[in-house]
C-alpha cells in the first residue's frame, strides 16, 4: 500500500476500501415526508415502531475502540433494560460497505450502521432516513450545546440531516518531546508555522553514515488528498469549488500546486521526511512515530488513543500555520438508519442517546471526541490526554469538511487522487503534471 492509498478509515481500521457501485434504490427523493415526532425517541411514552431488537453495525476500529463500542452497547441496554436490547456486530472496512450495499439490494437493510462517506451513495439511491425530525425532539437541537453549524455537511437537502453526528474527529501536528529536549528545541506550538516544522525537522533529522536513525517529520497525513487540501485551503483555495456534489475541481490552481511541491520537497529536495520506497521499509521494521523513529508528524486525532501506548513522552497541536493561516479539516462520526430498518424506534433511540446521554462516558473513555460542547472540554476528556489536545481544536468552528460529496467520489479518490498523488510523492512526476492530470481525470469523472 502505498502513501496516498491511505484512507482516513483505512487508518483508523488498518483495512481498504470498499466499493459502492451498483446500488440498487428508487428515484432520489429526500423531501421531509415524514410526521414530526412529538416526543424524544425511547422516552416510556413512545409508541415502539419495528423490533424492540437493535443490531449496530460498525467495522472494526481495533481492540480498544471495539471493546468500548461493547461497554456502550452494554450501558445502553442496562438503561433502556425492558425497552430495547441492542447487539454489537463488526466487520472489516471493506466488507462492511459490501455487506451494506447486499442488505440493501435484498430489501433487509442493516438496522443502523456506522457513517463514512460511501453512505451518501445511498442518500443519493433514496435508501436513508430523514432523521432531522427526531433530532429537533433531542438536545442535537440546542446550537447552544453542539456545533450545529458543523453538522451542514450532512444537510444534503439543504436543510435536513440524514446522518445523526456523535463525534467530532480532526488533524494536528504530533511530536515526540524526548526528542525536542536531547535536541534542546522549544516544542511546537500554535503559533508554528510549516517553515518552523522545516527548521526543526533539519535540526531533528540523525544519520549514522548513511543510515537515518531518527527522521525528523513524516509526512503523515499530509500525504493523502484530505491532509494535502488544507494547504489549499489556508492559501485561499481547495480542490473542488465546494464539498457537496461539486460542479468543477480546480487542481491546477497555483495555490494547490505550491502545496504539492512542498510536500514533494520534504522528501526530496530537503530530504527531512522518508521517501516513500524509505517509509515503506520503516514500516515493515516497526519504525514509526510510535516507537520513536520519527520526530514530528501530522495525523489525525483518532490516532491519540493507539499514541497513549507510547514509551516516550509526547504531545500535540494544532496543524501549523500555511501562508500564516490554519484551516483544519474535520469529520463527522455518527449513525445512519435506513428508511427501511426492522427497528426504527430502537435505532432512532440507540443514535439520539449516543449523541446526547452517552456523551459524558465518551469523554471518559477517550475513543471518539465527543460533538457534545460540553463534553469536549470536560474534566474527563482533558484527563489523561495530551496538554495540546485544547489547541488542536481551539478553531474547531472554522474548519471545513474534510470530505467530499459525490456518488462516485469513492471511485475518484482510488482511481484519481491515489493514482497520481503516488507519482508525486514517488517523484516520477512535477507537481504542475500531477495536477492538471487529476483535474483532466477527475473532471472527466464528475
Amino acid at each position: 500500500m502505498t502513501i496516498s492509498e491511505i484512507s482516513r478509515r483505512a487508518v483508523l481500521g488498518g483495512l481498504g476500501i470498499g466499493a459502492t457501485a451498483g446500488l440498487v434504490g428508487c428515484s432520489n427523493d429526500n423531501g421531509s415526508s415524514q410526521s414530526t415526532p412529538t416526543v424524544s425517541p425511547g422516552s416510556s411514552d413512545q409508541p415502539i415502531e419495528g423490533a424492540k431488537e437493535l443490531t449496530v453495525y460498525c467495522w472494526s476500529n481495533g481492540p480498544t475502540i471495539d471493546d468500548n463500542f461493547k461497554k456502550r452497547v452494554a450501558l445502553f441496554n442496562e438503561q433502556y433494560k425492558g425497552r430495547f436490547t441492542a447487539k454489537m456486530n463488526f466487520l472489516p472496512y471493506d466488507q462492511y460497505w459490501q455487506k451494506a450495499q447486499l442488505q440493501y439490494a435484498a430489501g433487509k437493510p442493516f438496522d443502523i450502521y456506522y457513517w463514512d462517506v460511501q453512505a451518501y451513495a445511498h442518500y443519493k439511491k433514496n435508501l436513508v432516513e430523514n432523521v432531522q425530525p427526531v433530532i429537533n425532539t433531542t438536545a442535537l437541537a440546542d446550537t447552544t450545546k453542539f456545533p450545529s453549524a458543523l453538522f451542514d455537511p450532512w444537510r444534503f437537502d439543504g436543510k435536513n440531516l440524514y446522518a445523526v453526528p456523535e463525534n467530532i474527529q480532526s488533524m494536528s501536528l504530533f511530536y515526540n518531546k524526548d526528542h525536542f529536549d536531547a535536541a534542546g528545541l522549544k516544542y511546537p506550538d500554535e503559533t508554528w508555522s510549516w517553515d518552523d516544522v522545516v527548521t526543526a525537522a533539519g535540526k531533528l533529522k540523525k544519520t549514522s553514515g548513511s543510515k537515518v536513525t531518527q527522521w525528523g517529520l513524516d509526512i503523515g497525513t499530509l500525504g493523502v488528498w484530505w491532509g494535502l487540501q488544507s494547504l489549499s485551503w489556508a492559501a485561499g483555495s481547495s480542490w473542488v469549488d465546494k464539498a457537496l456534489e461539486p460542479t468543477k475541481f480546480q487542481m491546477t490552481d497555483p495555490a494547490t500546486i505550491e502545496a504539492m511541491k512542498f510536500t514533494q520537497d520534504l522528501m526530496w529536495d530537503k530530504h527531512i521526511a522518508p521517501r516513500p520506497e524509505e517509509r515503506n521499509a520503516l514500516n515493515q521494521a516497526g519504525a514509526n512515530f510510535s516507537s520513536g523513529a520519527i520526530s514530528m508528524m501530522c495525523d489525525g486525532t483518532w490516532a491519540i488513543s493507539g499514541y497513549q501506548q507510547m514509551k516516550a513522552k509526547w504531545d500535540m497541536t494544532a496543524i501549523p500555520l500555511w501562508k500564516g493561516k490554519r484551516v483544519a479539516p474535520y469529520w463527522l462520526g455518527g449513525w445512519v438508519i435506513p428508511k427501511k430498518t426492522a427497528a426504527k424506534t430502537a435505532a432512532e433511540t440507540f443514535a439520539t442517546w449516543s449523541a446526547t446521554t452517552f456523551q459524558p462516558q465518551m469523554a471518559k473513555n477517550h475513543d471518539w471526541i465527543p460533538i457534545s460542547n460540553e463534553a469536549r472540554s470536560s474534566k474527563d476528556m482533558l484527563a489523561g490526554m495530551p496538554a495540546g489536545f485544547a489547541s488542536a481544536f481551539k478553531d474547531i468552528e472554522n474548519a471545513k469538511i474534510g470530505d467530499i460529496y459525490t456518488a462516485n467520489m469513492q471511485e475518484i479518490f482510488n482511481q484519481v487522487f491515489g493514482v497520481n498523488l503516488d507519482d508525486l510523492y514517488f517523484n516520477r512526476k512535477t507537481p504542475e503534471q500531477v495536477a492538471q492530470k487529476i483535474q483532466e481525470m477527475a473532471t472527466a469523472k464528475l
